[in-house]
């Protein structure tokens, strides 16, 4: 139990927040949207970095956005669709 709450009271502290939704401007990006409409609010990842299985299959990409806040967000996209959003500050 006490790992289970200490994982993401961790990644709370590291500055690492893992959303279903994104702001973009008057815009919100939501876990499920297609790829799409990410390049639409977002434009071009800065970084693209494929995703593997335990056995080395690709299964999708993990997207990086440096914002103007300083912040940055990485999309994973599976199946053509956003996985999951996370935002970080960077230091």
């Amino acid at each position: 139990m006490r790992r289970m709450l200490l994982i993401p009271l961790l990644a709370i502290s590291l500055g690492i927040h893992a959303n279903d939704t994104l702001r973009v401007g008057q815009h919100v990006l939501t876990a499920g949207d297609p790829v799409t409409h990410v390049i639409d609010l977002l434009g071009t990842p800065v970084f693209k970095e494929p995703l593997q299985n335990q056995y080395g299959a690709y299964v999708g990409e993990r997207w990086q956005y440096k914002r103007e806040s300083g912040r940055v967000v990485t999309i994973t996209i599976v199946g053509g669709r956003v996985a999951n959003i996370e935002e970080s500050q960077t230091y």
